[in-house]
């Protein structure tokens, strides 16, 4: 297997975090199965750092996440991140980790028809169901969190702040979260959400309705230059149409639609793997482009104001630290290529 890290994490840690992989059946959808990565708070240890697997034969070591780490005392906001399509659990790991240092769990499931593998393979599932199968899982996953499941470390279920539960994803992984918040598909809103972190949002296929029917705050994170959810297609309408208050917009400048995942450090560490197919070479390449790089900053420091911006939105409608959180959003005003709008 080649070895290879992430380096450094996006921002010194306010807490080390520790990592776990989990699998959840629900037995009541066929005994369908969800591998599911947890990241949370943890005491200070010598655990060792999680390692992530790619590919077969194809690994690299977390940023800053320990293996099993012991979680540290409190109660923590809990937040789901939904993949985007042809994505897996662990390709937003960089992200994940940071919002654990900050000082939330995250837990972050395969969409079984909708990851990666599925679509290599040919054996995905058209969009109809993918979308009941993802509504579906952030319930299962949510209850498995605040309800208890016995895959489910107790001290983590113990950590979980019932009253502090978002939804985030990535693309289609925000129609998940928009849809699970309004209800869709015959499935009810869910009862205990309280925010939605939709970045780079996929919304065309959802209605005026639906949209209008996610009564939570939300925080739309969209990039300039995103060929695959324009910002005048997928963006601009549910920032018109989203019911919660508040409710922020954060426009990057020259970023495209990969900008919160980590596919920049998956090319960067392509690099350092000889026996790559060319052609998932130039993929890589050619997916991070407008991410590796936008608007002079690298993909890191992007990735860090959209993990600043998110913290800062949460603290205000979770009632984390709103002071701190309006604070956080105004200093956007003085930073060159974002904008952060809020109603």
């Amino acid at each position: 297997m080649t070895a290879l890290t992430a380096g450094r994490p996006l921002e010194p840690p306010h807490h080390p975090v520790g990592h776990r992989s989990i699998t959840l059946v629900d037995h009541d959808r066929a005994g369908r199965s969800l591998g599911v990565e947890i990241w949370y708070p943890a005491m200070a240890s010598d655990a060792p750092k999680t390692v992530y697997e790619l590919f077969p034969g194809v690994a690299f070591s977390a940023a800053t996440a320990q293996q099993a780490a012991p979680g540290h005392p409190g109660q923590y906001p809990l937040i789901l991140f939904s993949h985007g399509r042809t994505g897996m659990r662990i390709s937003y790991s960089m992200v994940c980790e940071a919002l654990a240092a900050r000082g939330a769990i995250v837990v972050s499931p395969d969409h079984p028809g909708d990851a990666l593998f599925d679509w290599m393979l040919g054996q995905h599932a058209d969009d109809r169901t993918n979308e009941v199968n993802r509504v579906a899982d952030a319930h299962f996953v949510l209850r498995a969190m605040l309800h208890g499941a016995d895959e489910v470390p107790v001290e983590l279920l113990n950590a979980v702040h019932h009253e502090q539960v978002a939804l985030a994803g990535h693309s289609y992984g925000a129609y998940t979260a928009y849809a699970t918040a309004a209800g869709s598909r015959g499935v009810a809103a869910h009862a205990q959400v309280r925010a939605v972190l939709g970045f780079q949002a996929y919304t065309r296929t959802m209605s005026d309705t639906l949209l209008s029917r996610v009564s939570v705050p939300s925080l739309l994170v969209v990039s300039e230059l995103d060929q695959v959810t324009p910002p005048d297609v997928d963006a601009d309408r549910p920032w018109a149409l989203l019911a919660g208050r508040p409710l922020w917009r954060l426009d990057l400048a020259g970023a495209s639609h990969q900008a919160i995942s980590d596919i920049a450090l998956y090319a960067e560490l392509a690099a350092h793997v000889p026996e790559l197919p060319q052609l998932v070479r130039d993929y890589l390449t050619t997916t991070a482009a407008g991410t590796a790089s936008a608007a002079g900053r690298s993909w890191r420091e992007l990735m860090q104001l959209q993990v600043s911006a998110a913290w800062a939105f949460l603290q205000v409608v979770l009632g984390l630290d709103p002071e701190a959180g309006d604070e956080t959003a105004l200093s956007f005003d003085d930073i060159a290529g974002v904008r952060l709008r809020r109603h």
